[in-house]
């Protein structure tokens, strides 16, 4: 974890979060594939800004695409060093596995819509925390999706 990331508070991240990630992503993919997009490549400084989201949201215990201190999901990316013209976020909370991620992503709208932008987007980056005090059980997921870094 980052010196930002620890300053902001203890961020509880699965030992397994890069895995599930990578599944995450591989789900993610096969929709977009499925559906004539094509994959969306890693990026880590896009990783780094949904990371820093998911662990923001765990330790002070609110679920928004708005951060803690009103950020939105581009300014996060730039304070990564990402000056990316087209930004999509997806979140969500509870899942504990991959597919369950996907499959409910999938079936909400504003969602599914992201996960299938055509020619918007073509990088990506994941981030998983343990829910936190707000929560009472599964993950904080954070899918940012951008054209260019």
């Amino acid at each position: 974890m980052s010196p930002a990331l620890a300053a902001a508070g203890s961020c509880e991240i699965p030992a397994n979060a890069s895995q599930l990630a990578q599944e995450a992503a591989k789900a993610i993919n096969a929709q977009r594939v499925a559906h004539g997009r094509k994959p969306l490549q890693f990026e880590p400084r896009l990783q780094a800004s949904a990371l820093a989201h998911a662990c923001d949201m765990a330790v002070k215990g609110y679920f928004s695409h708005r951060g803690a201190n009103g950020s939105k999901p581009k300014a996060r990316l730039r304070r990564q060093g990402c000056r990316a013209g087209l930004v999509a976020e997806n979140i969500a909370v509870g899942q504990t596995n991959p597919s369950e991620l996907v499959k409910d992503w999938m079936n909400s709208p504003g969602h599914r819509k992201n996960i299938l932008l055509g020619r918007g987007t073509n990088q990506y980056g994941i981030g998983i925390a343990k829910a936190g005090k707000a929560y009472t059980h599964g993950y904080l997921w954070v899918l940012v999706e951008s054209r260019g870094c």
